[in-house]
């Protein structure tokens, strides 16, 4: 008998956390601060003021959180906009702009608000704008698919709020520390209309000031934050810089204070400089090849299983992450509490070779977009020159990421992209925007079956029967059907100066810049 009272649900968080927790610490990459750790800089007492200039590897896709379309984004948005509910290093739900929350019976939650909230453009949060904003998330114009299990949002008082579901949910609320749970103005939406984007308004620590694309974000701190003693800048500053070796130069002439997103190759020469704090953890982030399963040649599903058994993952992780992290024969690392123990792919050019043989494509070839970085790069290099070995000709094409997403998932014309499906709270997420039919990522559609897993998936308040259900979905959309290929798990790594403070790592391996204090 399904039972999702609240006392339970709350365990039952608590217990993926900390089985998530363990993933960072016991992986064979490990879970690492080479010069001070998180602990330490929590036992500091923050400072206030100043600015902190933290360099990003890829600008935003879009500031309206409900646009986004790019997996970088949570980190740019994080600042801007609260969220209902919040999480920590653990992964273990925490209040957000939501204090508490209960479930009443199967389908219905309750969520109570912090009082005297304000967005920045002094607009009250309550209850209502809470109903706006779920409501937007589920409108035709949003990339945000996680909530259609809301049937309606009732406003039962200004600091209440109910939502009705269609079917029982254990994912709900960390969905709700995503995207999905992103509140933005109401007044600043219906003022801005189609250009919210340009005029973003929330009520998270920072306010936002200027943009300048593939350039610079400039941020401000929100004198009205409800949280009493935050934020800790005057001011935030996030330069994008592409090249990984020029953000390392920054961070270390004093440019920049946060280099983030760092890949093995720069590994021990950071740790071996004492003016730089190394941050690492193993993470979801996992490179692969999205495909177009709509056109040639991924329309054939011979030939997607031939790329899938042509491609060597062992290899990719030593000669590409330098024998940092592990191969990814599915959508969950090692440890984590949904992976496949039993999920393998195995690399075999000649099975691939026989299967290219039965595609019965003549001279087969198709062109890989990856986003312009040295690390995307040097992995579209070694995955053309791999697939080559078994007569597949591979065309490369290199963009900014936020071009890169929009050709490809936009106007769909591109067979293959290589870039990285980042982490969710909730396996739940990862799942449905890989799989869904309805999912903005999938590009070919979906079937009844995994659908029907899909919503399986969060009727139950089992760990170990949810991840029976997932292990069900990776083997039917990656094993027999290649949907996507997956490559590896790298470790996520990035680099401070010892003057930062406050930032903290998470599995999903996204910065969370909104606790960061500079040490005076």
């Amino acid at each position: 008998m399904y039972k999702l009272q609240i006392l339970f649900f709350v365990r039952l968080l608590l217990l993926l956390a900390f089985t998530m927790t363990v993933v960072g610490c016991s992986s064979k990459s490990g879970s690492e601060n080479k010069h001070v750790s998180n602990d330490n800089a929590k036992e500091e007492k923050p400072q206030k003021g100043g600015e902190a200039v933290l360099g990003y590897s890829t600008d935003i896709s879009n500031y309206d959180p409900i646009k986004s379309s790019s997996g970088g984004d949570q980190s740019l948005l994080w600042p801007v906009y609260d969220t209902l509910v919040t999480f920590n290093q653990k992964l273990e739900p925490q209040p957000g702009l939501a204090k508490s929350w209960e479930f009443t019976d199967e389908k219905t939650v309750v969520f109570h608000l912090q009082e005297n909230v304000k967005f920045h453009d002094g607009t009250t949060f309550d209850a209502e704008a809470v109903k706006f904003n779920i409501e937007r998330v589920n409108s035709d114009n949003s990339n945000v698919s996680e909530l259609k299990n809301i049937e309606s949002v009732e406003v039962v008082d200004p600091l209440t709020v109910k939502f009705h579901l269609m079917q029982p949910d254990t994912s709900l609320i960390l969905v709700l520390s995503d995207y999905a749970g992103m509140m933005v103005s109401p007044t600043a939406v219906k003022e801005n209309g189609d250009n919210y984007s340009q005029h973003p308004v929330g009520a998270g620590p920072y306010k936002f000031v200027s943009r300048v694309p593939n350039g610079e974000i400039v941020l401000a701190a929100f004198e009205d934050y409800w949280q009493e003693g935050k934020p800790y800048l005057d001011k935030m500053t996030i330069k994008i810089i592409a090249d990984e070796n020029t953000r390392i130069n920054a961070l270390k002439s004093g440019e920049i204070d946060l280099a983030f997103n760092i890949n093995a190759a720069n590994l021990s020469n950071l740790e071996n400089d004492p003016k730089i704090v190394v941050k690492k953890i193993l993470g979801m982030k996992r490179p692969q090849l999205y495909l177009n399963r709509n056109i040639e040649p991924f329309n054939n599903k011979s030939f997607r299983l031939a790329v899938q058994h042509g491609i060597n993952r062992e290899a990719l992780v030593r000669s590409i992450n330098f024998g940092d992290g592990e191969p990814a024969y599915g959508d969950f690392p090692s440890g984590h509490w949904a992976h496949d123990n039993e999920a393998k792919i195995e690399y075999n050019p000649k099975k691939a070779k026989k299967l290219l043989q039965e595609s019965g494509l003549k001279n087969p070839s198709f062109t890989l977009l990856h986003y312009s970085s040295a690390y995307e790069s040097r992995l579209a290099e070694a995955i053309k020159g791999q697939l080559k070995e078994i007569g597949i000709e591979v065309n490369l094409q290199s963009m900014e990421l936020t071009a890169a997403v929009s050709t490809f998932f936009a106007e769909k014309g591109t067979p293959a992209f290589l870039a990285s499906a980042t982490g969710k709270p909730d396996p739940q997420m990862l799942t449905n925007s890989q799989y869904s039919k309805n999912s903005y990522y999938n590009l070919g559609g979906g079937s009844q079956e995994i659908d029907s897993l899909l919503s399986e998936a969060v009727l139950n308040d089992d760990l170990k029967e949810r991840a029976k259900v997932y292990h069900e979905i990776g083997r039917q959309a990656l094993l027999e059907e290649a949907r996507v290929i997956p490559l590896l798990f790298p470790s996520a790594i990035d680099a401070t100066s010892p003057k930062l403070k406050g930032y903290e790592q998470n599995m999903m391996a996204k910065g969370v810049f909104s606790t960061i204090w500079l040490e005076k």
